[in-house]
């Protein structure tokens, strides 16, 4: 995947209890150089981790697709890093850090067309719990 693809068209995360579509955490204003910085890096680590430890199970195509936006579509984003965290990778779930599940699931939602606010996903449980995914209008 090249850089270009990794540009703000990712992934999704609104203030605490509203749907998500842009990402954001607390802290510097959207369009910050600096966060906008972290924002990618997290989301070039996402895709690295993935490659490294997912798609031996998973198949891209798999994961950035209706049905899993179908799946996880009205839940919250700490179900999905949950779920991730608690069963992944399948032979040692729960091993890697907060911060690496958090930037898998940046990834997914990268990959399911959501779009960024220009920050890094929190890894936070509360915050993940009060962002809902929200898909609709989303087709690839």
């Amino acid at each position: 995947m090249s850089l270009n693809r990794l540009s703000f068209s990712t992934v999704a995360l609104l203030a605490l209890g509203t749907t998500c579509d842009a990402q954001t955490t607390a802290g510097a204003p959207p369009g910050d150089s600096a966060a906008v910085a972290g924002a990618t890096r997290q989301l070039e680590s996402g895709e690295q981790w993935f490659r490294s430890a997912c798609v031996q199970c998973h198949a891209t195509a798999a994961l950035a697709n209706p049905d899993f936006r179908l799946k996880w579509s009205g839940k919250s984003a700490f179900d999905l890093f949950e779920r991730i965290r608690s069963t992944m990778p399948a032979n040692r779930p729960g091993t890697l850090t907060q911060g690496t599940y958090a930037a898998i699931v940046a990834y997914l939602l990268q990959q399911n067309g959501m779009r960024s606010g220009g920050r890094r996903l929190s890894s936070d449980s509360s915050a993940l719990a009060s962002i809902r995914l929200n898909f609709s209008g989303q087709s690839r």
